[in-house]
């Protein structure tokens, strides 16, 4: 029943937005982003609460926003965790058992709209504006970005060029905002010029087309060592795109597996993680 309500307000959407399309370009291109800014889910449920309340919890005022942070001391490097969207700092349980067994000193953030973080918009650009606060804040070694996480912290890393951070980790971080638009329309199904309208709000609201908006170009100017992780089960994230990515990357290395989806929540991908920081040292 649930799932044919879903289809039932995606048709209803759809529709909505096509109709105007077919009167105004801009205001149903403003509407197309307005939904795909707006996160369905990602708040703290109670299992994620359950298991943030063994860390310490600050929050970070910058960007305008209240950035919930957490935090589980260590006497090793410090790591800072950044989930991807719809998702919360509850996610990175499996790695922060990892992690908390080498001693390390963890950090995770929830992103703008996500978890505990105020707002209920969203965009890769104010995620890294968040984590650069974050960072400063914390000055960790090493940075893990899942997902759109992955997206923010190579902005981050070639646009602030931090020289704190030693290393930096992308999971399944999909290589270009077209990519991101093209899985978000597969979902949707809107007309061609519902999506043109879009694009013309992105270029309205950013100040760039959607095409500037890729992680080719940022990870030629990346400077920091990194590992890049990606799954060819990953239907949210081109296996070949990381790879390709890595190869741009001029001090990454590529790490692929088979079999984990786009989550790659898995003990075998936190160890593997270990394995670079102390590489890296």
């Amino acid at each position: 029943m649930r799932q044919f309500f879903r289809k039932l307000a995606i048709a209803l959407v759809r529709l909505k937005i096509n109709t105007i399309a077919l009167i105004s370009i801009k205001w149903a291109g403003r509407m197309a982003l307005d939904i795909f800014r707006t996160p369905r889910k990602g708040r703290l449920r109670e299992q994620d609460r359950t298991f943030l309340q063994g860390a310490q919890w600050e929050t970070i005022h910058a960007e305008g926003l209240d950035i919930q942070t957490y935090l589980w001391e260590g006497t090793g490097p410090t790591i800072l965790l950044a989930h991807g969207w719809e998702s919360n700092s509850g996610r990175w349980r499996t790695f922060i058992n990892v992690f908390r067994k080498k001693n390390y000193r963890i950090v995770a953030l929830d992103a703008p709209g996500h978890g505990a973080t105020s707002s209920n918009r969203f965009d890769a650009h104010w995620y890294a504006l968040a984590l650069k606060a974050v960072a400063e804040h914390f000055q960790p070694a090493f940075i893990v970005g899942h997902s759109a996480g992955g997206m923010a912290l190579m902005y981050y890393l070639s646009e602030f060029k931090p020289a704190f951070v030693r290393g930096g980790v992308v999971i399944a971080a999909p290589c270009s905002l077209r990519r991101v638009l093209n899985n978000f329309n597969a979902v949707l199904h809107l007309s061609e010029r519902a999506m043109q309208g879009m694009e013309i709000a992105i270029n309205d609201q950013f100040g760039v087309p959607v095409d500037s908006f890729n992680l080719y170009d940022y990870a030629e100017r990346n400077k920091t060592p990194g590992l890049m992780m990606y799954d060819a089960c990953d239907e949210v994230a081109s296996f070949a795109e990381g790879q390709k990515l890595a190869a741009i990357w001029k001090k990454s290395r590529f790490e692929g597996y088979n079999g984990l989806g786009h989550s790659m929540n898995n003990k075998a991908v936190a160890e593997e993680m270990g394995v670079f920081f102390e590489g890296v040292g």
